[in-house]
């Protein structure tokens, strides 16, 4: 029961499979796949323990939405300059296809977006709007429908999960251009046809990936060689009574694994150098869905989908400890989350009522505790089922 796309009810006590939650709102707005603006909330507060302090410098977030017929959707671009959050020339942009997924290229050059008909390619102009490549076609195609999109360090490489297979697919990408090297995608097999989501390591050479019912693999990679995959995937099984493995993060030191498994909502801490058996394992909200391992290396934050919270942890020496306030209230149904390019923001996006993207500024006194910034909706229908957020680096 993956959480990665339209999943959970509400406060009912009773556990319900994330597949089942998955189909219920993929029926009520005909998603094919599985696959985050402005009334303001809260005063601002400035940013502690940050690496950067880049005030004023501006980093661009991209939303898709699923269409409330069920067909087609858009593309969403937005600036976030100092907690300022301004809807970019031309958007929304209207997609061809229903989206499922999106990423940005870690150079900043494109950005990638899955559909019911494969994967587009946009280039992103210095004012952070959007032009759509390849002449306005296709760029991959694979055995199915693409569920969840992911990017090497590099730039060079795009890693595509697909619905219903278990082939992982590695298209080699110029960084220069966001065109594939070539039309034929380099395959890996997965253990289990669901995946959901998937993390690439900071240091870029391993690959994670949730597979809903089928727990979690992970799998060595090489960006410099043609073929970058390495040996069969090594599987790891959910926690007992765990039900789906919903979410993967790794720390900036490549050093930890998280896993997000619902059933017993559940964060689970792995050494990456020894995965055979978890470190720790901590409690989170019903559902978890999405995992942000702070690039500062300080925090962590968990969605929970059901729950409509996120978790917040500090992250010392290896051991995570509850961050004053945690949970925080948060968009309801909260799919994605991901740190701004200043290391100052959060931004949550969720699937259900207006407003459904939320930003976050770090509390002035108490460490890594989240403030409300701004909400946001990304279409005028309530609700506005964005299923994807993608923030430049």
């Amino acid at each position: 029961m993956p959480v990665r796309r339209p999943i959970f009810a509400s406060v009912f006590r009773r556990r319900i499979p994330l597949s089942a939650m998955l189909l219920r709102v993929s029926t009520a707005v005909s998603l094919l796949g599985l696959t985050l603006l402005l009334s303001s909330c809260g005063e601002f507060f400035t940013p502690v323990n940050n690496t950067t302090a880049a005030t004023g410098s501006t980093t661009y977030a991209y939303v898709v939405n699923v269409s409330n017929t069920g067909t087609g959707g858009t593309l969403s671009e937005y600036s976030i300059t100092s907690g300022v959050v301004a809807a970019l020339s031309g958007s929304p942009i209207s997609l061809p296809a229903t989206p499922t997924s999106i990423v940005v290229s870690p150079n900043n050059a494109f950005v990638f977006v899955g559909t019911s008909i494969g994967v587009l390619m946009y280039t992103v102009g210095t004012n952070g709007t959007l032009t759509q490549g390849n002449n306005g076609t296709v760029i991959y195609q694979g055995p199915s429908q693409p569920v969840y999109l992911a990017m090497d360090a590099t730039s060079s490489w795009l890693i595509v999960a697909n619905k219903n297979s278990t082939e992982l697919d590695a298209l080699a990408i110029s960084p220069l251009t966001g065109l594939p090297q070539t039309g034929t995608p380099v395959p890996a097999v997965l253990d289990s046809a669901s995946p959901v989501e998937i993390a690439m390591s900071p240091a870029n050479n391993n690959v994670f990936i949730a597979l809903g019912s089928g727990g979690t693999d992970a799998i060595s990679f090489a960006a410099a060689a043609a073929s970058p995959w390495g040996p069969a995937p090594f599987h790891i099984p959910m926690a007992p009574n765990s039900t789906s493995a919903n979410a993967v993060a790794v720390d900036p030191s490549s050093t930890y694994l998280f896993i997000a498994e619902s059933g017993t909502s559940l964060l689970r801490k792995f050494a990456i150098s020894n995965l055979s058996a978890a470190q720790n394992t901590y409690s989170v909200g019903q559902s978890p869905s999405a995992i942000l391992s702070d690039p500062t290396g300080q925090y962590v934050y968990v969605a929970n989908y059901t729950a409509n919270t996120l978790s917040g942890f500090a992250l010392s020496a290896g051991a995570l400890t509850p961050l004053t306030d945690s949970p925080f209230a948060t968009a309801k149904a909260p799919l994605a989350i991901a740190e701004d390019s200043t290391k100052n923001y959060v931004v949550v996006a969720g699937f259900g009522n207006n407003p459904d993207l939320w930003v976050y500024s770090y509390d002035a006194t108490s460490a890594g505790t989240l403030d409300v910034d701004t909400t946001l909706s990304t279409a005028s229908t309530d609700p506005s089922y964005a299923i994807g957020l993608a923030l430049t680096h």
